[in-house]
């Protein structure tokens, strides 16, 4: 497969929705076993784990994309992170709350796959659960 801006973009596409779909199984077709970025750890069962993780806190997480830009073969999202936590996410008891966050990514690929990626949704998760719900929530 090619790395043109449309592959590129088209491969992220399939991506996201795979991710959405909780089919963390099947991340191998678009994330490289070599995969690093953000994570202590590298490595595509690293990064499926990590993935996995969200969706153990947040059953019902979902990432919306609020705009992708695409240059050559790097794709930054800024998505929108939506779920209910009632399991146990990085080391925070299930607290029933509904999250909203946004998050953003920045992906490098390769043969048509995610080689790199770096992102900030762990932190980002953690300090809104952290945070006092709002009055009425």
């Amino acid at each position: 497969m090619g790395t043109g801006t449309a592959d590129v973009a088209a491969v992220y596409e399939r991506y996201l929705a795979c991710c959405n779909e909780h089919r963390f199984d099947d991340l191998g077709e678009f994330v490289s076993e070599e995969v690093s970025g953000s994570g202590p750890v590298d490595g595509l069962a690293a990064y499926v784990e990590g993935v996995r993780g969200v969706a153990v806190g947040f059953p019902d997480y979902r990432w919306e994309l609020q705009e992708r830009l695409v240059q050559g073969d790097t794709v930054v999202a800024r998505l929108t992170g939506r779920g209910t936590h009632t399991g146990p996410f990085s080391g925070i008891a299930p607290t029933g709350r509904t999250i909203s966050v946004q998050e953003l990514v920045v992906y490098r690929f390769a043969d048509g796959r995610i080689v790199r990626c770096w992102g900030d949704l762990y932190p980002v998760v953690r300090d809104a659960l952290r945070t006092p719900a709002p009055v009425g929530a």
